[in-house]
């Protein structure tokens, strides 16, 4: 493993990184590991970022950027006498957490903005849903995006602060992934959650897709039976319970929606119409099956009776 000119203790840099370097040194063919040695930022620079994004930064990445202004981590494979670039893992430093959506260039360039263009009621409903029961991210003045990491140019992993209002410091954030075909993936509710993810996943080829309902592709696959067999289970978990969760959210939407219907009101003047209805339904139904009853029986009875008694 090479590093820069060290700034940061070995200790802390083992506890930030959770030991994957010592992990990974252990892995058949893993070589060339690259960890960037990166200084603290500076506390002014966090508060500036805060002032001018209107955005309080989420307790655990404050202290992560006082402790590392980003991270950047690459390994790779030998194969065939060669080392071949697999491993990245990355967080921009705090002055390259940008905005996305900003204004347009000229005014007739079309911005990330123009992509939410479906705001009515319906929509946003199907969004909701789509989302495991989270409210979809945007680019115009509802949400305020951050990129935190590039992610080699496959997607974004943002920092996206929800129900953003104009005049108002954003204070409650999450962890999503943008695809290229911007679509968005939840990921994780705190940056902490998204670190470890993130080490656990070793950094591996389109390691988010993994947590998301598109999936891993196969070659991405095999690198994963390779070097993280469980994690791959572990992610396909998370998902699974995603779905658990919307399916339970949806059903107690569900029921409380039910609950606040007055059926007195809503059908005012239909209901002794369809009781009557039903209750003359019910009685030629009984009617009905008990002659059917009757016939089947006696038609039993003759066919189980001897032929000499016949």
């Amino acid at each position: 493993m090479s590093n820069n000119s060290s700034s940061l203790p070995k200790d802390l840099f083992d506890r930030l990184t959770l030991g994957v370097v010592r992990s990974l040194e252990k892995r058949p063919g893993v070589c060339d590991i690259q960890l960037k040695d990166i200084s603290p930022a500076e506390r002014h620079l966090v508060i500036s970022w805060e002032q001018q994004n209107s955005c309080i930064l989420p307790e655990d990445l404050k202290q992560f950027y006082l402790t590392s202004n980003g991270f950047h981590l690459e390994w790779n494979v030998r194969f065939e006498d060669q080392s071949v670039h697999l491993g990245h893992m990355e967080v921009n430093p705090i002055e390259k957490v940008v905005k996305l959506a900003g204004g347009r260039n000229t005014p007739n360039a079309p911005s990330l903005a123009d992509v939410d263009y479906d705001t009515d009621d319906e929509v946003e409903t199907n969004s909701v849903a789509l989302s495991h029961g989270r409210k979809l991210p945007h680019f115009d003045i509802r949400s305020r995006v951050f990129e935190l990491d590039p992610c080699e140019g496959y997607g974004k992993v943002c920092l996206v602060y929800n129900n953003a209002k104009q005049g108002t410091p954003a204070a409650d954030s999450e962890i999503w992934f943008l695809d290229r075909s911007f679509h968005w993936h939840f990921i994780a509710e705190s940056f902490s959650q998204y670190f470890r993810l993130m080490i656990m996943n070793l950094g591996l080829p389109l390691w988010h897709f993994a947590l998301t309902d598109i999936g891993l592709p196969n070659h991405a696959q095999q690198w994963f039976y390779m070097y993280a067999p469980l994690q791959l289970d572990f992610d396909s978990q998370i998902v699974e319970n995603d779905h658990e969760s919307r399916k339970c959210s949806n059903s107690n939407m569900l029921e409380e929606f039910q609950n606040k219907i007055d059926v007195n009101k809503v059908f005012k003047g239909k209901t002794e119409k369809k009781s009557k209805v039903a209750a003359s339904a019910t009685s030629s139904r009984k009617k009905t099956l008990s002659k059917s009853t009757a016939s089947g029986s006696s038609a039993r009875a003759q066919s189980t009776t001897p032929s000499r008694f016949k």
